[in-house]
């Protein structure tokens, strides 16, 4: 696993291991492309992990990133990562749990968030952390909000979000919502 664009391009990153599963290179640059300029983005990483969407965020120009994770493992080696990409005065590591963070409501807003929690979460868990993030002020006006999930599993239609990216990569696929329309604009 490794950055794979920007200024930290071609650093290898540590993996959590057991129990993960990495986004792979392929993935990971069909989505950069996706998301596009990422310059001055403030940036939630939720089921961080290793950190390597946040990191490879930041490498593209996000101006912060903020990681979410509760297991000490991860922990650990997303702190190496951070200092081997050098993002250490961009990057503020949260020890806790994604549902505790999203029920006390934002503190800022973030341009980009990656909502990327393990598979064995249910499609109803991973619905509320999106409808979470809205209803608790997290995403900014233009902000979107990327997903990774097992590709058999059935639509989110998370309230207040609607999908307007969409791929699948063998077993997993990847989305990304933004806030729904508001029809009277």
């Amino acid at each position: 696993m490794r950055v794979i664009s920007g200024s930290a391009k071609g650093l290898r990153l540590k993996s959590p291991g057991l129990g993960t599963r990495p986004m792979t290179d392929m993935m990971k640059e069909a989505l950069f492309s996706a998301l596009g300029d990422l310059k001055g983005d403030v940036v939630l990483d939720l089921y961080a992990g290793s950190g390597s969407l946040g990191l490879e965020a930041l490498s593209r120009g996000a101006k912060k990133a903020t990681f979410v994770e509760n297991a000490r493992e991860a922990i650990v080696k997303l702190e190496a990562n951070i200092k081997t990409t050098g993002f250490g005065r961009k990057s503020e590591v949260v020890w806790a749990d994604v549902q505790a963070t999203l029920g006390r409501g934002a503190e800022r807003r973030m341009d980009l968030v990656f909502l990327d929690p393990p598979y064995s979460n249910p499609v109803a868990s991973v619905r509320s952390d999106l409808e979470s993030l809205v209803t608790g002020g997290f995403l900014s006006d233009e902000g979107r909000i990327v997903v990774h999930r097992q590709a058999k599993e059935s639509k989110l239609n998370p309230l207040g979000l609607e999908l307007m990216w969409e791929r699948e990569y063998g077993q997993s696929k990847l989305l990304i919502f933004c806030h729904e329309e508001d029809e009277d604009r």
